[in-house]
C-alpha cells in the first residue's frame, strides 16, 4: 500500500523543478505530471511560457478545439477571472491573440478588485474534454496536510460551485490517508450520487472514483510527516477540481493546483506516546505537595489536596513550603519541607499548587524522572512558547507533566492500589463515589467539566479515573489513551476536548483505531467562534472539526454532538459494558402510552422486536386487566399494573429470542407501584423486579424514570442494581441506540 520507487522518483522530479524556481505552489502542468505518475488520466496538454512560440505543429494534436488556461501561482479560480477559454486551434495567430487578451483581462479584473498584479508563468493548451456539467459528472478529489492529523483526503461534488455546494447542501467526504483500496472503493460506492450512476447505466463510475481516491490517498501519505520513509517534500494541499466523466466514458482530471513545502521547512515529526511513563500519576509511591501554608485558616488548593490524600489513607504524603514550619491537616501534623532535596524519602509524584510565578523554579528543583501535576496556571509574564520550550527541556530529564492550569488526577483505590485525588474539591462540596463496578476513565481539558460529570453520576459511580489536563503542555490525549488501553480496571474511555496540538490528532487516530475499548468524545470548538474560544483557553490549536469528525468515524470513536448526550452515553457504555446485543431488535415496556410512542420515535437504527408465539401466549396469560396491548413490540402495561406483574411482563419480553435489547419507562407516581423511598427496596418492589430480570438475561436494558428530582431512592435502587436510569425516554433511547450500534459495528470489525 505504498508508492513504488519509480513513481516517487517521477513525483520528486516535479517538486524538484518547482523548488528550483523558488516556488512552493504547484501549477496545473505540475499537477498533471504528478497525476500521470499515479496512472490517473489527464488531458493531452502543452505548457507554453511565451505565446509567440505557438505554431501549427503545436496545435495539430488538439483536433481543431482546445482549452487555453492561464498559469499563475496567484490565481486559484482562473475561470472567475476570465483565465479559461475554449478556442479553435486552426489558426495559431488567433490562439496567440486569445492568450494576450486573457492576460490583460485577468490583470484588469484583479486591479478592479484592489488586488496586486498576479505572477503569470505562461499558458496551458489542453485537450477539450466534452462532458455534461451536471451533478455527478464533475468530482473533486483533494488533499490537505493537517498539522494535527496529517494527510486528509477530500471527495465531493466538483465544479465552480463545489465549495458552495459542500457548505450549504452536502458536506465533503473526508478521510485520513492512506486509504486501503477496499476502503476507497467502499467509500465511493456509498456516495449518494451512486443512485444516479445506476440510473444512467454506469455503476462502474463509482469504481473509477474509488481508484482515483485510492491513488491520491497514497500520494497524500507518501508526502506527509507520517510516512515511514521520510519524504523530501510535504504536500500541503492539492485540489483536483474537477475530475470529469467524459462523453466517451473516461474519468479525467481536467484542472488542479496545490502547495508543498520541504521537509526541512517543517517540524512535524511524529512522536509516539509512551504510556508506561504515566504510572507514577496513578500509582505513585510517595507524593509531595507544594503550596501548603502553615496558617490553618488560609485556604489553598494544596491543603485540600493533602486532606483528600489523607482521607484515602495514604501515609506517603509530604508537604513543601520554602518557609518551612508545619501544618495540621485532617487531624495530623505535617512538617513543611523547604525543598524536594529535604524530603526524608524519594517521591514519584509532585503536585504544584503554589503561586504560578514559581513554576519554572519548582520544575528545575525536582529530581529527574519525576511525575508532576501543575495545578497552577502560567506566570502572566511568561509566553506559552517559552514555557513549552522549558517543558521540552524537562522532558529530556525524564520528567512528565500534567497541566498546567488543571485539577490533576483522580484514581479510585482498589485492593492493589491506594488511589489518588488531587481534584481539590472537599468532600463537603463534592463527594466522589466509586465501587467495584467503576470502570470508566474520563480525560477532560476543563476541570469544571470533570466536576459536572461527577455530579451527574452520584447514584451510579462509573468513574475509575478522572484526568484534568488543562493546557496539556506535555501529557496529552494519545499518552492517556495508550496508558488506559492497558489498564485492566478501565473498560471505557471518555474525553472532553477543546484543542489538539501538532501530531496529536494522528497519534490519537491511530491508537483509537487499534483500541478494543470504546472511546466516547465530546469536542468543543465546532464553530469558528467556539474554536477561537477553545484555542484561547487551552493555548493549543483547535483544528478543523470536520477533520476531527472524519477521524472519529474512520477510527470507530463515538463522537457526541450534545453535552447532555455525552454524559448519558458514558453512563450507558459503563453500566452496560459486557452486555453485547446479538442484533438491533428492541423491546419496550412502559406504563404510559406516551413513552411507547416516544420510544418508537427515538429508536434510530433499532427496529421493533417481533415476539415469538410462545411469548405472546405468556403475555396473554399475564394480561390480568385486559388492557395490555399484546402483539405490540412496545407494551403499555397501564397504570393499573403492580410491581410484580410489571416485572413478569419485562421478564417475558427479555426472555424472547427476538429481543436483543430493551427499554423500560416508568411513571413512578402511580399508587400501584412501590417507588417511594420507604418501600422501593422491598423484595417485591419494582426496582428489585427489574434488576433481577435484567441480570437473568444479560441483554442491554435502559430505564427511563420521568419524575424530576422526586423518587431518587427508586432511581438509586435501580442504578445500584446495575441498570442505567435516565430522566426521560429520549435520553434513554439515544443512549441505548448509540451503545447497540457501536457494539454491533465493533463485533463486525473484530
Amino acid at each position: 500500500m505504498l508508492l513504488d520507487a519509480k513513481t516517487i522518483e517521477r513525483i520528486d522530479a516535479v517538486f524538484d523543478a518547482a523548488a528550483a524556481e523558488d516556488r512552493r505552489s504547484l501549477s496545473e502542468p505540475d499537477v498533471y505530471r504528478i497525476l500521470e505518475a499515479l496512472d490517473i488520466k489527464t488531458p493531452r496538454h502543452v505548457f507554453i511560457a511565451d505565446p509567440s512560440r505557438v505554431d501549427a505543429e503545436m496545435l495539430a494534436p488538439f483536433a481543431g478545439k482546445a482549452i487555453v488556461k492561464i498559469v499563475s501561482p496567484d490565481i486559484a479560480h482562473k475561470s472567475k477571472l476570465g483565465g479559461v477559454r475554449k478556442v479553435a486551434t486552426d489558426d495559431p495567430l488567433y490562439v496567440r491573440f486569445v492568450m494576450a487578451t486573457m492576460k490583460e483581462e485577468v490583470i484588469a479584473r484583479r486591479a478592479a478588485a484592489g488586488e496586486e498584479n498576479p505572477r503569470i508563468d505562461g499558458f496551458l493548451i489542453a485537450e477539450f474534454i466534452p462532458f455534461k456539467q451536471s451533478i455527478g459528472n464533475e468530482v473533486l478529489i483533494g488533499v490537505k496536510n493537517d498539522p494535527s492529523f496529517g494527510p486528509v483526503t477530500t471527495l465531493s461534488k466538483g465544479g465552480d460551485d463545489a465549495e458552495f455546494f459542500a457548505r450549504w447542501y452536502d458536506r465533503a467526504n473526508l478521510s485520513l490517508a492512506p486509504l486501503s483500496k477496499e476502503d476507497a472503493q467502499t467509500l465511493a460506492k456509498t456516495l449518494k450520487i451512486r443512485h444516479r450512476y445506476e440510473a444512467m447505466g454506469h455503476p462502474e463510475y463509482c469504481g473509477k472514483i474509488g481508484d482515483a481516491l485510492y491513488a491520491v490517498s497514497l500520494l497524500a501519505y507518501q508526502y506527509s510527516f507520517i510516512a515511514k520513509r521520510k519524504a523530501r517534500y510535504y504536500l500541503e494541499e492539492l485540489d483536483v477540481n474537477p475530475f470529469v466523466f467524459s462523453e466517451d466514458g473516461r474519468f479525467v482530471a481536467v484542472d488542479g493546483n496545490g502547495r508543498f513545502s520541504t521537509s526541512e521547512e517543517q517540524d512535524l515529526e511524529v512522536r509516539r506516546p509512551d504510556g508506561g511513563a504515566l504510572k507514577a500519576f496513578f500509582e505513585p509511591e510517595g507524593i509531595a505537595v507544594a503550596g501548603i501554608s502553615s496558617e490553618p485558616g488560609k485556604y489553598s488548593p494544596a491543603r485540600v489536596i493533602v486532606e483528600l490524600l489523607h482521607d484515602l489513607g495514604r501515609t506517603d504524603v509530604f508537604c513543601l513550603n520554602p518557609k518551612g514550619g508545619s501544618a495540621e491537616i485532617g487531624g495530623k501534623t505535617y512538617p513543611l519541607y523547604q525543598s524536594a532535596a529535604a524530603l526524608p524519602r524519594s517521591c514519584a509524584l509532585y503536585v504544584f499548587a503554589a503561586p504560578a510565578k514559581n513554576t519554572l523554579l519548582f520544575l528545575d528543583a525536582i529530581p529527574d524522572g519525576s511525575a508532576v501535576v501543575l495545578i497552577s496556571g502560567l506566570p502572566q509574564e511568561l509566553p506559552y512558547e517559552e514555557f513549552a520550550a522549558n517543558v521540552a527541556r524537562q522532558r529530556k530529564r525524564g520528567i512528565r507533566i500534567i497541566g498546567p492550569n488543571c485539577m490533576g488526577v483522580f484514581f479510585a483505590p482498589d485492593e492493589r492500589r491506594a488511589g489518588i485525588n488531587t481534584l481539590f474539591i472537599g468532600e463537603k462540596r463534592l463527594k466522589i463515589r466509586w465501587s467495584g463496578r467503576s470502570n470508566t476513565a474520563l480525560f477532560t481539558q476543563s476541570g469544571a467539566m470533570g466536576i459536572t460529570a461527577l455530579e451527574r453520576v452520584q447514584n451510579s459511580p462509573v468513574y475509575k479515573s478522572i484526568v484534568s489536563f488543562g493546557n496539556k503542555a506535555d501529557v496529552n490525549i494519545p499518552d492517556l489513551v495508550r496508558y488506559f488501553s492497558a489498564e485492566q480496571s478501565v473498560a471505557v474511555m471518555a474525553m472532553y476536548l477543546e484543542g489538539l496540538g501538532k501530531r496529536e490528532g494522528r497519534d490519537f487516530f491511530e491508537l483509537a483505531r487499534e483500541s478494543t475499548k470504546p472511546i466516547i468524545v465530546y469536542k468543543a470548538g465546532r464553530t469558528e467562534a467556539g474554536a477561537k474560544a477553545a484555542a484561547s483557553h487551552t493555548a493549543s490549536m483547535s483544528g478543523d472539526y470536520d477533520i476531527f469528525q472524519a477521524a472519529c468515524d474512520q477510527a470507530g470513536v463515538v463522537l457526541i454532538d450534545e453535552l447532555p448526550d455525552f454524559y448519558n452515553t458514558i453512563k450507558a457504555f459503563s453500566m452496560l459494558n459486557g452486555k453485547i446485543p446479538r442484533g438491533n431488535r428492541v423491546a419496550g415496556v412502559v406504563n404510559a402510552g406516551l413513552d411507547a410512542t416516544m420510544g418508537a420515535d427515538q429508536a434510530g437504527s433499532l427496529v421493533p422486536a417481533e415476539y415469538a408465539a410462545a411469548t405472546n401466549e405468556r403475555l396473554t396469560a399475564l394480561n390480568e386487566h385486559g388492557l395490555l396491548n399484546v402483539g405490540s413490540s412496545f407494551l403499555d402495561v397501564t397504570p393499573m399494573t403492580d410491581d410484580v406483574l410489571f416485572g413478569k411482563i419485562v421478564d417475558a419480553v427479555l426472555a424472547d429470542p427476538g429481543t436483543d435489547c430493551a427499554f423500560i419507562a416508568v411513571v413512578p407516581h402511580v399508587e400501584t407501584l412501590k417507588t417511594t423511598d420507604d418501600v422501593c427496596r422491598d423484595a417485591d418492589a419494582l426496582a428489585r423486579q427489574l434488576v433481577t430480570a435484567a441480570a437473568r438475561y444479560g441483554k442491554p436494558v435502559v430505564v427511563s424514570v420521568n419524575s424530576g428530582n422526586h423518587y431518587q431512592g427508586f432511581v438509586q435502587a435501580l442504578e445500584e442494581g446495575g441498570l442505567p436510569v435516565f430522566p426521560d425516554i429520549r435520553s434513554a433511547m439515544r443512549a441505548l441506540e448509540t451503545y447497540c450500534a457501536y457494539s454491533l459495528l465493533r463485533r463486525k470489525n473484530f
